[in-house]
């Protein structure tokens, strides 16, 4: 972790799960928002950190274990399966 001038920058391998974290809280909790600025670079980290194998799996696991989903796994998960077939 990066943090330079009061701003924090994560490496690079943790872009993808951050974004896909702060799309989850956003669209499950109500109280929780993100600004427009914000919302762009998590769309745009989404895109050029595309999800991997390992965090469907944890996603099944965690659906398993709570009994619900994450739409935003599942999504991202279903484009990664019709992508890598």
């Amino acid at each position: 972790m990066k943090i330079e001038n009061h701003k924090a920058e994560p490496p690079e391998s943790a872009r993808g799960r951050i974004t896909r974290t702060y799309l989850y809280m956003d669209a499950t909790y109500s109280h929780f928002s993100m600004s427009r600025k914000t919302r762009q670079l998590m769309e745009a980290w989404d895109r050029m950190y595309p999800v991997v194998q390992w965090e469907c799996d944890r996603a099944s696991r965690i659906k398993a274990l709570q009994g619900n989903s994450n739409q935003i796994m599942e999504k991202a998960c279903g484009n990664w399966v019709a992508n890598n077939p």
